[in-house]
């Protein structure tokens, strides 16, 4: 008794499955057409969809700021998108200082740090990655962000500081150059009337102060050439495969809109069907 008392649930329980799997095939089987205009409409909506959408090409420049921590760049990075996002062209021209016709064309803008090292000063750069619906704005766009990422207060006049420091550094070792070069003239000149004889050793002397000298002013002159707040390591690519739309996703959606207006369509008329012969039921068993 106690071993089919408990084999009973099991049982019992397999039957419902096979009724309710027999119960969904027959329902699929009586609106089969419904489901197959459904998958037909939805993978031709899908499609039309993914036709008319503009193709998006992805593309990343990575930069190095000299000035702002990567973290700050990001965060105006972000300020930027958000702009883009309401369509405020003409505020992000005006922080780019460019046409603002290259915008229409520019659909989303994002920084990330090239390797996340939780430092305050980060020295392995930070990535701009732009998503685009024409690749040739992506010439104009390198030199607007960075004019965009340099058009801060802040920065312009950190900038304008150290370019005039810098001139005045390489000012003041062309004169000391000219200084020693000309001290080096009047000790040859002696030198060779022989009315300073033991002056070789000022003379080498000289030499490797002016060596140090020329040294110092070209490092300047680098760092004059360089002075920006971002420099550019490696710029946009023209990326010829597109990376959105994705039709597979178009196909997903076309199919699920339309199945499930498929399902409710059906499930309606098998509901109202239902009710209709409980109603018949109840009048045949009234009118007994």
């Amino acid at each position: 008794m106690t071993e089919e008392t408990k084999t009973e649930p099991a049982v019992s329980d397999d039957i419902d499955l096979l009724l309710l799997i027999e119960r969904v095939v027959l329902f699929f089987k009586k609106y089969k057409w419904a489901f197959i205009v459904a998958i037909i409409a939805g993978i031709a909506s899908g499609l039309y969809f993914y036709r008319s959408q503009p193709k998006i090409y992805t593309s990343r420049l990575i930069a190095h700021s000299f000035l702002l921590t990567n973290q700050e760049e990001i965060q105006i990075i972000d300020t930027w998108n958000q702009l883009l996002g309401k369509q405020e062209y003409t505020s992000l021209a005006g922080l780019f200082n460019c046409n603002e016709n290259i915008l229409y064309s520019l659909k989303s803008i994002k920084g990330d740090e090239i390797q996340k090292v939780f430092t305050p000063t980060n020295p392995n750069g930070f990535i701009i990655e732009v998503n685009v619906a024409d690749i040739s704005i992506l010439d104009s766009l390198e030199p607007a962000i960075v004019n965009g990422l340099e058009n801060n207060g802040y920065v312009k006049q950190r900038i304008a500081y150290k370019r005039a420091n810098l001139n005045k550094q390489i000012e003041r070792t062309t004169t000391e150059i000219k200084r020693l070069d000309s001290t080096k003239n009047i000790i040859e000149d002696l030198i060779r009337k022989n009315q300073r004889p033991n002056s070789v050793s000022d003379l080498t002397s000289l030499n490797q102060q002016m060596t140090n000298m020329s040294e110092k002013l070209m490092n300047y002159r680098e760092e004059l050439q360089f002075a920006n707040a971002v420099q550019v390591l490696q710029g946009f690519n023209r990326i010829n495969q597109p990376n959105g739309p994705k039709l597979y996703v178009w196909l997903f959606l076309g199919l699920v809109f339309f199945l499930s207006i498929a399902y409710v369509y059906a499930l309606a008329i098998s509901i109202n069907e239902k009710l209709k012969r409980r109603s018949g039921k109840k009048r045949a068993g009234a009118s007994s």
